[in-house]
């Protein structure tokens, strides 16, 4: 018997509303009894009561009449956010706190009362419920355009933070073991940073857009991304993942299997639900609903005293799932079948394998003249492929990374396939020459677009000219971080712009950084002067990079880059294991930018208000107008037309003004993000509580519109 014929749904109903795809979540707003919660295409929140006993209840919520175990919330606008939890002291019902392009809502669904109603000028794109930093009581995580706003039950804000792009994810965990709840936010960068009160403690970058972050025993977490990729982490230690054709709407922590230890539950876009291995990735079982999935959550939905895993489609279709008693051990018969069909899969490959050998003495064997080794299907024993990598800085028309694969006898290399994350579209680069162009050597350019360290996977076919098959070389190598970087012998004229600081460090170990680090033609060695100097020019832009190391400590990077810059710093400091570190920045460039940003928000701001003041006016207009419409309907026709065509030219304008005050707002928010952009990558110049204290100050010259302070706080970290 296999898992699919064991594990069956213990429940399903039907919501009968169209659910968005990532936003259900589930609350006890009694305190008791645990209530589905959904938010629907036509921006309203869906509640599903199924142990709803009292009719009488006033407020928001509006209950079904044709189904009493559904109300609805109207909230008129797009929602973008939807969590439940406990968020006031002392009260044990739940919270549903619900996110919209310009507001958070959090409401008491019991008491039917609002908590609290906030304006959030970044925008509502992920929440999350519960302890952080140094606060006793728990608080709403809001991830916004470009910043992460902490508000406590009273609506108050007592934390901020600049991402530096759209937030796309925020959970809560224990990811360093210290008994306390770190902050783990994805965001359009591709990165997923964690932060340990406002500083961040890691960082790791993928190679899209990270979508989900869910939290799994064991301080692991697990993550999806755009193109379908899911994984985990336990800390910065990234244990498997995997790719699909489809990409992951939600997922979660449930022991489905009855093992003792919870296992990764997936839903998928197409509609699959799969359980997977947290530790290694393997499919334990896996579902399939008619429509793709928005949601998994886990309730005692029975009132049985345990906890279902519940799944819910895009349909409004609700599956439950309970953990199988069966499985706490499959049977010794299913073992057998599955070592039988793996026995099996090693039997087919190596049957295909004995038949690719034969086929190939077959054609050994008829070949018409032995010597010619050009026909031979076989490659001498002693074939040694010789692989380098190199910054390739001469190319006349664009410089790149170069492989250069050469093999050490006269076997050609026919083909090279070389996987690696990031580098290409779709991942996957196939260098194959024309006939007339085999040789014993091959080159493959490539061009990271990030300074990230990324592994190439290479599968290199050997053979000749004219053989029918070839001997695959697989070969693994590493491209440094800053790969893209060439050095230079003639040192160029160094930036204005530039990041100071002091280590104390020797030399030596600053070489051992560069050379783990860069691409060099050769290991650069401290040779005693009083300086180290390294001047690289960069393959992508062709801008120069000047790094001067004194005797005496003191570090200076020249670049006009300020990203480049952030990352070299924070490079440094995690191979030294620099736990603070301060320094002075100069970046004219990207002060001016701050400085235009902020006088430009603060022009947007004073527009804003006078476009809402042009609205209330013509609001009242229009009420005026349709009074007397209505008088001249009753009184006096002939002025009726007159009447509805005033009202219709208020209406128009209306609709302009309305316009013109969206366009406004959509300005503010790209201004703002600009803004935290500056703010997020200087903060990187600094390390550990330097860089927490930095955004703390550049959040107060913000709030005082305080510019030339805010410039001072790039220069120096200080207000």
């Amino acid at each position: 018997m296999t898992m699919e014929k064991q594990i069956r749904p213990v429940f399903t109903l039907e919501l009968n509303y169209k659910i968005v795809p990532g936003l259900v979540t589930i609350g006890k707003y009694d305190g008791t009894h645990p209530c589905l919660t959904a938010a629907t295409t036509a921006d309203k929140v869906i509640i599903h009561s199924p142990h709803r006993r009292s009719a009488t209840v006033t407020g928001r919520v509006v209950w079904s009449e044709t189904n009493r175990e559904i109300a609805t919330l109207n909230i008129n606008q797009t929602i973008t956010g939807l969590c439940a939890g406990i968020l006031t002291p002392g009260n044990e019902k739940d919270a549903l706190i619900i996110g919209t392009a310009t507001h958070i809502l959090a409401y008491h669904v019991h008491d039917n009362r609002d908590i609290f109603y906030k304006e959030c000028p970044d925008g509502v794109k992920a929440l999350t419920l519960g302890n952080f930093k140094d606060s006793k009581d728990p608080i709403v995580l809001v991830g916004g355009n470009s910043s992460v706003h902490g508000f406590n039950h009273a609506g108050n804000e007592i934390f901020w933070t600049a991402i530096g792009d759209v937030v796309t994810s925020l959970i809560l965990l224990d990811y360093n073991k210290d008994g306390l709840n770190e902050l783990i936010v994805s965001s359009e960068d591709y990165n997923i940073r964690v932060y340990s009160g406002d500083h961040v403690i890691s960082e790791q970058t993928e190679t899209e857009v990270v979508t989900g972050l869910v939290c799994l025993p064991e301080n692991r977490f697990g993550y999806s991304v755009s193109n379908g990729t899911i994984g985990v982490y336990e800390q910065d230690v990234r244990l498997w993942r995997v790719k699909s054709k489809n990409f992951a709407v939600s997922s979660y922590s449930y022991d489905l299997l009855g093992k003792g230890s919870a296992q990764l539950i997936t839903g998928w876009s197409n509609g699959k639900i799969d359980c997977r291995c947290i530790t290694t990735g393997e499919v334990l079982f896996k579902d399939i609903m008619p429509h793709g999935m928005a949601g998994i959550v886990e309730g005692d939905y029975r009132s049985i005293g345990k906890a279902d895993l519940i799944c819910v489609n895009v349909d409004g279709e609700v599956r439950g799932y309970t953990t199988a008693k069966t499985l706490a051990s499959i049977s010794s018969n299913g073992q057998e079948q599955e070592v039988v069909r793996e026995l099996l899969a090693q039997k087919q490959a190596l049957l295909q394998e004995l038949k690719h050998y034969e086929n190939q003495s077959k054609t050994n064997n008829n070949g018409t003249d032995p010597d010619n080794q050009d026909g031979m299907g076989f490659i001498p024993a002693n074939t040694r492929l010789q692989i380098s990598i190199s910054a390739n800085s001469e190319s006349k028309s664009k410089n790149y990374v170069e492989v250069f694969i050469s093999t050490n006898n006269n076997t050609v290399v026919k083909a090279v396939i070389v996987f690696g994350e990031g580098i290409f579209t779709g991942e996957t680069l196939v260098v194959h020459p024309p006939l007339s162009k085999l040789n014993t050597y091959l080159s493959v350019p490539l061009y990271p677009p990030k300074d990230n360290p990324v592994d190439i996977h290479m599968k290199i076919l050997v053979g000749y000219a004219n053989s029918l098959q070839f001997h695959v070389f697989e070969i693994t190598r590493q491209l440094p971080r800053f790969s893209m970087y060439a050095l230079q012998t003639v040192p160029k004229p160094k930036s204005d712009s530039y990041v100071t600081f002091k280590i104390n460090e020797r030399l030596q170990r600053i070489c051992m950084w560069i050379n783990q680090n860069f691409l060099l033609p050769q290991e650069i060695e401290f040779a005693n002067e009083p300086n180290l100097r390294v001047n690289l020019k960069c393959l992508r832009d062709n801008s120069n990079l000047a790094m001067v190391f004194e005797i005496s400590g003191k570090v200076t990077i020249h670049t006009e880059n300020l990203s480049l810059a952030a990352d070299l710093v924070q490079s440094l400091a995690k191979f030294l294991n620099l736990e603070s570190l301060e320094s002075e920045a100069s970046f004219l460039k990207e002060e001016e930018r701050l400085q235009n940003g902020v006088n430009k928000l603060t022009e947007i701001q004073e527009a804003r208000l006078r476009l809402g003041t042009d609205i209330a006016d013509k609001l009242g207009q229009v009420r005026e107008l349709i009074i007397r419409a209505e008088d001249s309907r009753i009184n006096n026709l002939d002025n009726l037309p007159k009447c509805y065509k005033e009202l219709d030219d208020a209406n128009k304008d209306l609709i302009s003004t309305y316009n013109i005050r969206l366009s406004n707002y959509n300005e503010g928010l790209e201004t703002m993000k600009n803004i935290n952009t500056i703010i997020q990558k200087d903060s990187r110049l600094r390390v550990g509580q330097n860089s927490s204290n930095m955004i703390t100050h550049c959040r107060t010259a913000i709030k005082t519109n305080n510019t030339e302070g805010l410039i001072k706080i790039l220069r120096t970290g200080y207000l």
